[in-house]
């Protein structure tokens, strides 16, 4: 009887053993689900900070423009305006 009390207490380390082990790979399984979601959502942001990027470049690039269009309207008007004096 000793020896089926032992391997009534293996069996019931084996099933133990088998249930931690389902529950391990369902978590394993969320948990890849989840990196996979962050891993695009990083990879989606990523992009997004590029474009914007990029826009921030374009628009720094107009207003310099703009602006240097400005100074050399306002250098023509200092010009009139000294010689009217």
């Amino acid at each position: 009887m000793a020896s089926g009390n032992k391997v009534d207490a293996l069996e019931a380390k084996v099933k133990e053993i088998i249930k931690h082990s389902a529950e391990l790979k369902r978590r394993t399984a969320t948990l890849e689900t989840r990196l996979r979601d962050a891993d695009a959502r990083v990879a989606r942001q990523a992009a997004d900070a590029r474009r914007w990027e990029k826009e921030r470049d374009w628009i720094r690039g107009r207003l310099k423009k703009i602006l240097g269009e400005l100074a050399l309207i306002e250098g023509d008007g200092d010009k009139d305006e000294g010689g009217a004096r």
